[in-house]
């Protein structure tokens, strides 16, 4: 049996029929004051409703910590009808991510890649706006250090650092780069960088878009989306978190 128990002050859209298909039998609203007050989450997939971030994050870091704690990050998987998934990371938890927690984002993003089937070796790029490695460009000297450390700890794992036009368009031919791939995997250089994409291609691109905090195999599955994502989209979460 799995309970669904999607956190929000108001009535969700959500209800039991739209995810029986998905194993749960048990769709909870709560608040967040009765969530704060809750312990138990066996075979609980835990979701963000019509509630702040902060608050859901404050509490999930509470539950994190019950669970053993460690590193944990912000995936979000995207895809259109034209465009195999591809991850998004990290697009709403770590703000200003350090080179050590973007060790972490990036070890978390290849974990989800392969839980979801989306690819047991995922190509991993590292978001910069410039295919060469520039000294005075902060995620650019990142890349360099990030791509040494994939290549270190996770062999058979192929690295790039491009801007976003090089990764999903045949601009690389033009600009003459050499070896460029589609990702399977985007790494941005923090948040304002990352919750801007993710929204943009969500809103403007036609994405959907799948949330979930990653990086504690112990916590209960947690579906992080924006209020203002379809309800496609959090459809998908829950499909994926279900899995």
């Amino acid at each position: 049996m799995k309970k669904l128990l999607i956190i929000g002050e108001s009535e969700s859209k959500i209800k039991l029929a739209d995810v029986e298909k998905f194993g749960i039998d048990e769709v909870r609203n709560l608040t967040m004051a009765e969530f704060n007050n809750t312990d138990n989450f066996d075979n609980s997939i835990i979701m963000k409703g019509l509630t702040e971030t902060s608050d859901f994050m404050r509490r999930i870091l509470q539950i994190n910590k019950n669970y053993g704690g460690g590193f944990i990050s912000h995936c979000m998987i995207l895809k259109r009808q034209d465009q195999a998934p591809f991850i998004l990371t990290d697009t709403g938890l770590n703000i200003s991510p350090s080179l050590k927690d973007k060790e972490g984002i990036t070890k978390n993003a290849i974990s989800l890649a392969r839980k979801v089937g989306l690819s047991a070796n995922p190509i991993v790029n590292f978001l910069t706006p410039s295919s060469k490695i520039v000294s005075n460009i902060k995620s650019s000297i990142d890349a360099c250090y990030m791509e040494n450390y994939v290549h270190e700890n996770f062999p058979g794992i192929r690295t790039m650092h491009n801007a976003f036009d090089v990764c999903f368009t045949d601009s690389a031919k033009d600009k003459k780069i050499e070896n460029a791939a589609r990702p399977d995997i985007m790494i941005v250089d923090d948040i304002d960088q990352g919750n801007a994409l993710y929204k943009a291609l969500a809103i403007f691109g036609g994405f959907t878009a799948a949330g979930f905090v990653v990086g504690n195999d112990k916590l209960p599955p947690v579906v992080l989306t924006s209020r203002s994502d379809t309800l496609e989209s959090k459809l998908w979460s829950i499909e994926l978190a279900a899995k």
